[in-house]
């Protein structure tokens, strides 16, 4: 028995009486609250992981990451309480998990399989996409916060904005807010790329 079935069996969430009452336990990082809310979303990751074609060793690999980045967005603010079950929010960090580890999946794939394409047109293709999307990863690393988020949640994950205020992923609490400073960010974000080509041609 694993410690999460160990406290499942000991009902950790019974101390957690509401949404409320659980971020708080989250706040101060108590064991049973982060069990709890581990054990409310394990059936939802799971499903999550097998709709990407993952095991379910790989959900409880993806249920671990999203729960250490809802504890550091707790920790760091980016997260508050408004009425709203962390639950939910804890579910959509696990798709965004579950996506990045079917690209890295499938990036080791393909890294296997390289030598049985060096003359495949489409993958030369596919290769030259796989590169320009890095270069954007890094970009938008340079960019940091909230930067980073707001144009990777429309452009990479595919969220729309509607999403993104419902479910409190950001610091912007309107539709238009956000697009505002995606926008802003946008502008950035396209003058480094211009700036790098630069650089490398020179």
């Amino acid at each position: 028995m694993n410690i999460r079935e160990w406290f499942s069996s000991q009902k950790p969430c019974k101390r957690y009486v509401d949404n409320e009452t659980l971020f708080r336990g989250l706040q101060q990082l108590e064991d049973a609250a982060i069990v709890c809310i581990q054990v409310k979303c394990l059936p939802a990751v799971r499903q999550i992981a097998r709709g990407y074609g993952l095991l379910n060793e790989a959900a409880e690999d993806i249920l671990n990451k999203s729960t250490v980045i809802l504890l550091r967005k707790i920790e760091e603010g980016a997260y508050q309480f408004q009425g709203h079950a962390t639950s939910t929010y804890l579910i959509e960090i696990a798709k965004r998990t579950a996506l990045m580890a079917t690209r890295s999946k499938s990036r080791e794939t393909e890294s296997l399989d390289d030598h049985h394409h060096l003359h495949d047109e489409s993958w030369e293709a596919e290769k030259k996409q796989q590169e320009a999307a890095e270069l954007i990863r890094q970009l938008l690393g340079q960019l940091g916060e909230p930067c980073n988020e707001v144009v990777r949640f429309h452009h990479i994950d595919g969220f729309s904005d509607e999403e993104v205020v419902a479910q409190k992923m950001t610091r912007y609490t309107t539709t238009n807010s956000l697009k505002m400073k995606r926008s802003d960010c946008m502008k950035v974000l396209i003058q480094m790329a211009q700036q790098w080509k630069t650089s490398i041609n020179i």
